[in-house]
């Protein structure tokens, strides 16, 4: 048995670290996920003025602080007695504010903190292997997907062009958010009873020029095909079997134009989307299409036992069909992306957020009891330096986070939970193809393409909520004050582009905070082990995955652990995020942490 440690995971959000054992056929036999940081959000708020909690959220994270606004927003609507009020145009807004950050946050992921990884010198001596085709795919893989600074085997490689464009429209996304959020990140757009900002007809259209913009972007270098037809064919295909014949349609046709000359580039159609559909997958490449090699993604990160894994999804983005107001318990037909629990063998059950617990067995924490409630959480950190250490393995505490479960299971949380809750024909499609030919549904290759499939979602979503939905100067607020939220409680349910997001909020008889507790998406998916020793969801993705490179192709290599590496960055960790700096001076106490 080697240990494996990665210390830290570079390219995510945070501090983060995984350790594992392997095998010495280089198959992860344990593993532990360890957030190294402790933050102090939770703690800060308490003695705040509740309201606070919309504008100092958004410091947990600068990829994603819309959703921590909007779900700050939401546990005070709640906490105010508005959210049944809140005006239709408000909540498109916080819609559009949203999926916006939504594309950037996942085009980030997809091309600049995962994809590198594709471009890792290990496929090029797999793919080497296959003569012109494999040569070919090494050639667009690695011209695609480079980082900008990158060197192997002597020869310096210029970051890949998909790469660059990708930062080209995040910056183009941030700057289409400033126009309604003032700025990006940390944006001043959510408050209590609405928002702060009723948009004209001029910043409408501006609007949708940055989305068509992107459209243009996913068009020419995401698909190879419209986002429109695309669309049309699996978002909106009459049933699950369609949508995946269009893709493998789709993709056979493409190869039947290419292997004559080898030829996948952008300019014969292939765009980064089929490009990766073709070769990460054994299942679709090689089995289905035939092709002589794949990066055997679908291989990795899969889960082994049904009856310890879930998927959950808290719903995101309003019907503006509803009207005014909306429900914060979340009702799955109250949301555009449902709210709701899938188990490991597929089954959907009704959303209900009381199920919703944290564990702190594992984490360097110190409470009484290990098992609570968000709405009634602790947040007391271990203070003895000797106790923190992450090298006791999966019997210690060994995390700064803490271990999220929904009645007992520890559950998978983000696009590929949202879409198959959501029974987004595609991705029900390949998950019922992946079980039907003994995979793992949930897998690094349909994590991945999953993300990929909600970019276009949102693209087309969007499109319609400017165009159709949102008023120019309509009512986007209603009357708060201070003493409507005297001695309450408030829940505010949302997802972040990494999964489900929630914050609960109490107060006093001075309407001041008493209680705020932030449950995030990489709590859930990173955490350690909860109190019945159930690894989480990484962990359990990780168990059981090989190390190296397309299963191993090259023989095992330590050195290059591309198995941890895929497996844990599929989630598109943000620990900072998960895990929640305090002060051991006493110096600044936690009531007049201020934000300036």
């Amino acid at each position: 048995m080697v240990q494996v440690t990665v210390d830290p995971l570079s390219r995510i959000e945070g501090h983060y670290r995984i350790n594992t054992e392997v095998s010495a056929d280089g198959v992860i036999t344990d593993a532990q996920s360890n957030g190294l940081v402790f933050r102090g959000f939770e703690r800060s708020l308490q003695k705040h003025d509740p309201r606070d909690a919309v504008l100092f959220t958004m410091r947990i994270c600068g990829v994603c602080p819309v959703c921590h606004s909007i779900a700050a927003a939401n546990a005070m609507d709640d906490l105010f007695g508005v959210a049944d009020q809140i005006p239709k145009d408000a909540l498109v807004m916080r819609n559009i504010h949203q999926a916006m950050n939504y594309i950037a946050s996942h085009a980030a992921h997809i091309y600049v903190l995962w994809g590198p990884d594709l471009a890792n010198p290990a496929y090029h001596d797999i793919l080497a292997k296959y003569g012109d085709v494999g040569n070919a795919v090494w050639g667009e893989l690695s011209g695609r997907f480079m980082p900008i600074v990158n060197q192997f085997n002597g020869v310096r490689y210029p970051a890949g062009s998909s790469y660059v464009a990708a930062l080209g429209e995040f910056r183009r996304l941030h700057k289409g958010i400033a126009i309604i959020g003032g700025k990006m990140p940390h944006t001043v757009l959510q408050h209590v009873g609405g928002v702060v900002y009723s948009p004209t007809v001029a910043d409408i259209g501006k609007l949708i020029s940055t989305v068509s913009e992107t459209a243009k972007f996913v068009e020419s270098f995401t698909l190879g095909v419209s986002p429109e037809t695309w669309i049309e064919n699996t978002y909106k295909a009459s049933s699950p079997e369609k949508a995946v014949n269009f893709v493998i349609g789709r993709l056979q046709e493409l190869l039947n134009n290419s292997l004559k000359n080898n030829n996948f580039s952008l300019s014969s159609g292939w765009g980064d989307v089929p490009l990766f559909a073709a070769f990460g997958s054994e299942l679709i490449g090689e089995t289905l299409l035939g092709l002589p090699v794949s990066l055997k993604l679908d291989r990795a990160g899969g889960y082994k036992d049904p009856d310890k894994i879930g998927f959950l999804s808290y719903g995101v983005f309003f019907k503006p069909e509803n009207g005014d107001g909306y429900d914060p318990t979340s009702p799955a037909d109250s949301k555009v992306i449902p709210s709701g629990y899938m188990n490991g063998h597929f089954q959907l059950e009704k959303f209900d957020y009381r199920k919703i617990s944290e564990n702190i067995t594992h984490a360097f924490y110190l409470d009484q009891e290990m098992d609570r409630p968000p709405w009634n959480g602790v947040t007391n950190p271990e203070g003895n330096p000797d106790e923190i250490d992450y090298t006791r393995g999966s019997e210690s505490r060994y995390s700064w986070v803490k271990a999220p479960h929904y009645g007992g299971i520890p559950c998978e949380v983000g696009p590929l939970a949202r879409l198959l809750i959501m029974k987004e024909p595609l991705i029900t499609g390949l998950a019922n193809t992946f079980q039907e030919n003994g995979y793992s549904p949930a897998n690094n290759y349909t994590r991945m393409v999953a993300r990929m499939q909600e970019v276009l979602i949102m693209i087309s979503e969007l499109l319609k909520w400017l165009r159709q939905d949102l008023q120019a100067g309509g009512k986007v607020a209603v009357h708060t004050d201070l003493s409507m939220a005297k001695s309450s409680e408030g829940m505010g349910l949302w997802e972040a582009p990494r999964g489900a997001l929630g914050h609960w909020v109490a107060t006093d008889s001075d309407s001041m905070a008493t209680l705020y507790q932030a449950v995030v998406p990489s709590t859930w998916n990173l955490a350690p082990r909860n109190g019945q020793g159930i690894p989480s969801p990484v962990e359990q993705a990780l168990i059981g995955t090989k190390i190296s490179a397309a299963e191993n192709a090259l023989g095992v290599d330590y050195a290059n652990p591309l198995g941890i590496l895929h497996t844990a960055r599929s989630y598109d960790p943000c620990l900072a995020c998960a895990v929640h700096t305090i002060d051991k001076t006493g110096k600044h106490p936690d009531s007049i942490i201020k934000i300036v």
